[in-house]
């Protein structure tokens, strides 16, 4: 569902087709190497007390390769929110969801990411709290980027209220999301489960708060 599928789905497709070289797959391991080297130094160490030249050495890798990946220390947070969203968005495809039901489609996309945080506590508790401080998440979030597509295409398909602004409920659905999970990781053990409370937030953006106005009904009967 979205524009976003549609890019997605195609760019899958290419790279299905013309399987990368082996320049490209040794350049891709070794970024995935410096990327794990730092998460591990993340979760042992904390974000602050991490440093380039440390990622270098768990990799074992030249200081130069760190930043021929990374430019920044922050850009490593900045990948793990990518990689987890791009699960979610394959869970969406290898499901075979993308023309279901809206809310069927952003409930499964939030339950992905729930059950990769829930499997990955420690990680998610070091990470998104290193990305909490380090990085203002809510300062044009991807995540919100991504959501607004999938409400673009529902507004697209006659299936979103008129006057709502894909992009800003995105922001809202993005927001909602992290208010939750930064909630779910700040107490040991985990103070709710965060699967339905993420399901929750999403019905609660789609249904609204109010109950409908009835007082013109009454007065008109």
């Amino acid at each position: 569902m979205g524009e976003m599928f549609l890019e997605s789905a195609g760019s899958a497709s290419s790279s299905e087709a013309i399987a990368p070289d082996r320049r490209t797959r040794g350049r891709e391991r070794r970024r995935n190497q410096v990327y794990e080297a730092a998460v591990a130094l993340i979760i042992d160490k904390g974000f602050d007390n991490t440093t380039m030249d440390d990622i270098a050495e768990r990799a074992d890798v030249a200081r130069g390769t760190v930043f021929n990946h990374f430019a920044r220390k922050a850009a490593f947070l900045d990948e793990w929110g990518a990689r987890r969203r791009r699960r979610a968005l394959d869970t969406i495809y290898s499901e075979h969801l993308e023309d279901h039901s809206l809310r069927e489609v952003l409930e499964r996309y939030m339950i992905e990411l729930a059950e990769i945080s829930t499997r990955t506590r420690t990680e998610t508790v070091a990470l998104m709290g290193a990305s909490v401080h380090a990085i203002n998440v809510l300062e044009n979030p991807p995540l919100a980027a991504e959501l607004g597509s999938i409400l673009a295409r529902a507004r697209k398909d006659g299936r979103l209220a008129p006057g709502v602004d894909p992009r800003l409920g995105g922001l809202l659905l993005a927001s909602g999301y992290f208010a939750t999970l930064t909630a779910w990781i700040v107490e040991e053990p985990a103070p709710f489960a965060l699967r339905s409370q993420l399901v929750s937030m999403v019905n609660i953006v789609l249904d609204g708060i109010l109950l409908p106005d009835r007082s013109g009904d009454a007065a008109g009967g």
